[in-house]
C-alpha cells in the first residue's frame, strides 16, 4: 500500500523511504515538533464534526492551543466548502492500479452539480505556494483518486465524470484569501497514470541498492533517520530553519480505506491493473 506521505518520503529521500517504509526501523532521534502535529491533527478532526453538523458550542477545544478557536473563526467566517449538494468529511479511498494498492484520504470531498472538489486543510503555516502544491504527491495522487473512484463515489455513469470536472482546493486558516485551487484535465490524468506505474515499480524494489541516500545533505539535519547515515559524525548546522510542509505533519499511513476498483480509460491500462 502506498499513500501521498510515502511517496513524498521517496521523492524527498529514497534512503529515508527504504528505513522507514521497507525496513520499518524505529526512529533512533525524532525532530518533530509533536505539538504541532497535534494542533493540525486537532483541526481536521474539529472542523470534520462541523461538516457532520455538530454545533460549534459542542466541539471540545484543547485549552493548550494558541491557535485552534481562531482558525475555526476563520473557516466559519470564510466558508470555504459553501453549499454543495453533497459532502464527504475524511473520505478514504484505495485503488488498486498498476499492482499496487494507493490510499487517499480526503480531508472533505464536496459535489456541486456534478463536479468534484477535493478539499485540503493546511495549518503549519507555511505560506501558499501553488507551484509546490500543483506539483506535490498529494496533488497527483489525490485528483487521480478522485477521477478514478468518480462513478463508485456518487454513482455517476458508467464511465465516471470528466476530469475537468474535478478539482482540489488547498485551504489555510492562517491565509485564508489564498485559497489555491487547482482544476484536473485528461492530460494531467493520463500523465499521472504514467507517473504512478513508474513509481509502483520504483518503489517497490527489494534491494537496498536501489534505495541512495539523497545528494542534499541540507534535509539530513532534520531527518529522523539521520543517525543511521550518519552513525558517528555530527551535520554541519545550517542557516534557516526548514520548515515542515503539512504533507509530513499529518501521516496518512494508517487509516481504514474504502476499497475500489478503477475505472481505466483504455484496454492498455486495464491490462496492468488488477481487478
Amino acid at each position: 500500500m502506498i499513500t501521498q506521505t510515502q511517496i513524498s518520503a521517496y521523492e524527498r529521500c529514497k534512503r529515508f523511504y527504504y528505513l522507514k517504509y521497507v525496513s520499518r526501523l524505529v526512529w533512533p532521534v525524532e525532530v518533530t515538533d509533536r505539538r504541532q502535529i497535534r494542533q493540525g491533527e486537532d483541526f481536521h478532526l474539529l472542523i470534520r464534526q462541523l461538516l457532520m453538523g455538530f454545533p460549534r458550542s459542542s466541539l471540545l477545544v484543547p485549552a493548550d492551543s494558541e491557535n485552534l478557536s481562531g482558525w475555526l473563526d476563520v473557516f466559519q467566517r470564510e466558508d470555504p466548502i459553501g453549499k454543495p449538494d453533497m459532502i464527504f468529511p475524511e473520505r478514504e479511498v484505495t485503488v488498486n492500479y498498476a499492482d499496487v494498492l494507493w490510499l487517499g484520504k480526503f480531508d472533505a470531498l464536496a459535489v456541486y452539480d456534478g463536479e468534484i472538489r477535493i478539499f485540503d486543510w493546511k495549518t503549519s503555516g507555511r505560506k501558499p505556494d501553488a507551484a509546490h502544491y500543483l506539483s506535490s504527491p498529494q496533488t497527483r495522487l489525490y485528483r487521480f483518486l478522485a477521477k478514478t473512484c468518480a462513478a463508485r463515489l456518487l454513482g455517476a455513469s458508467q464511465h465516471g465524470i470528466p476530469a475537468e470536472n474535478i478539482e482540489m482546493d488547498y485551504w489555510f486558516p492562517e491565509y485564508p484569501e489564498e485559497t489555491i485551487r487547482l482544476p484536473y484535465s485528461e492530460d494531467e490524468y493520463a500523465r499521472d497514470m504514467t507517473w504512478l506505474r513508474t513509481l509502483a515499480r520504483e518503489m517497490c524494489a527489494v534491494n537496498e541498492a536501489d534505495f541512495p541516500r539523497t545528494e542534499k545533505t541540507r534535509r539530513c539535519e532534520f531527518c529522523d533517520y539521520r543517525t543511521y547515515c550518519f552513525p558517528t559524525a555530527a551535520l554541519l548546522p545550517v542557516e534557516d530553519e526548514i520548515q515542515r510542509s503539512d504533507e509530513e505533519l499529518i501521516p496518512d499511513d494508517v487509516f481504514q480505506a474504502e476499497f475500489f476498483l478503477p475505472d481505466l480509460p483504455s484496454d492498455s491500462d486495464r491490462e496492468e491493473t488488477n481487478f
